[in-house]
């Protein structure tokens, strides 16, 4: 007569066992559910990543196009000459009226297209006062880039004579002299992709001269810019302290 299992026999897999590999399980679910996270955030960086990236990547770009521009002379696209950034540093110490000198013996720029105007009404010049000012920040800041004649260094540097971004709307260069700007920009149908680095130490008294002086030099007709304007657009900007963008700011 066979023996027949008793009604309390033992369960086929003790209560220890089942319960380990519920624990094993549990486990296991969390180590894929944390590695399937951290390959999420892996592959999707933060914006503020990207944009230092893309910082990092125009910064070392523009060294390389720039290393001739400091000490070589040379001719722009345009056929006109440039000089380096170490022979107008030179002229400017030696000299502090060579910007006239250099403007009154250049020759006249290449023909463009007429500039938009600056502002709806008639044309408002600027004092003598207000001129020698601007030109004076203008030496002082913006000549080693922009070159005595406005002309620019291509293909690092854009130009600003006769060009209808001088003399649009002055807010745009208030915030590209305060908070600097980087991108890709067209002028007189070049593209440069460089970056203007904010002007340390600037008043909006100076701002306004040297903006007034470039939008009434270099074949620019531009109405006057105030201190009061840029005293506006510094307050309202007192937060940022990342460049604009071209994208940004809806510059091509």
């Amino acid at each position: 007569m066979s023996e027949q299992p008793s009604a309390g026999s033992r369960p086929l897999i003790p209560g220890q066992i089942a319960s380990w590999l519920r624990l094993v399980c549990f486990i296991a679910a969390a180590v894929i559910a944390t590695a399937y996270t951290y390959l999420a955030v892996r592959k999707a960086p933060s914006e503020e990543a990207n944009r230092r990236q893309a910082q990092k990547t125009l910064r070392a770009d523009n060294a390389k196009k720039g290393l001739a521009l400091i000490t070589e002379p040379g001719r722009n696209a345009d056929g006109t000459f440039r000089i380096s950034i170490k022979d107008a540093t030179a002229l400017i110490v030696a000299d502090n009226k060579v910007v006239a000198k250099i403007q009154a013996a250049a020759a006249p720029a290449p023909a463009a297209a007429p500039a938009a105007p600056a502002a709806a009404g008639s044309f408002v010049k600027a004092s003598d006062d207000q001129m020698k000012r601007g030109a004076a920040v203008y030496a002082r800041t913006c000549i080693a880039c922009h070159q005595p004649t406005g002309m620019g260094l291509p293909p690092v540097f854009p130009p600003i004579a006769n060009a209808p971004i001088a003399v649009g709307n002055p807010e745009l260069p208030i915030k590209f002299i305060l908070q600097g700007l980087m991108g890709p920009i067209t002028v007189n149908g070049m593209t440069y992709n460089s970056m203007m680095p904010p002007v340390p130490g600037v008043s909006d008294g100076d701002i306004a001269d040297v903006l007034t002086y470039v939008r009434q030099s270099f074949g620019n007709k531009g109405n006057p810019v105030s201190a009061d304007q840029v005293k506006a657009v510094r307050a309202a900007t007192a937060g940022r302290t990342a460049m604009w963008t071209t994208a940004e700011l809806g510059l091509k």
